[in-house]
């Protein structure tokens, strides 16, 4: 996973569109600030790519969908699909990741609420 912090310490209002990254060969994400009680980052998901199960045990992830269509991970093999103006909360420990299985890039946000980012990988 390649992560770029592209804030100062006082910008306070950000423009997703001009801030996500993508890659021709896997999901980019992009941290756009970091405090001592959450994380915020961009994603960029071309078709095909994944951003690979995970959890975390400390923590919320909350995704907000800007762009876009991922086919979305809940583990145990279970899946749903969101879309541009959906929000998915994944409280602490609950599995989730995703696929790009469109023709469109995806850009999304990730919220997360913890001191500290830990991920454990799982499955989808």
């Amino acid at each position: 996973m390649t992560i770029d912090t592209l804030s100062s310490p006082t910008q306070r209002t950000f423009d997703v569109e001009k801030l996500v990254r993508f890659s021709p060969k896997k999901a980019m994400v992009t941290e756009i600030v970091i405090t001592k009680h959450s994380s915020i980052a961009v994603w960029g998901v071309r078709p095909g790519q994944e951003v690979s199960a995970h959890t975390h045990p400390d923590g919320q992830d909350t995704w907000i969908m800007i762009r876009g269509e991922l086919t979305y991970y809940l583990g145990d093999g279970q899946k749903k699909v969101i879309s541009a103006g959906q929000i998915d909360v994944a409280e602490p420990s609950q599995v989730h990741g995703a696929i790009n299985e469109g023709s469109e890039d995806v850009v999304f946000l990730s919220i997360y609420s913890a001191p500290h980012l830990k991920v454990i990988p799982a499955s989808p």
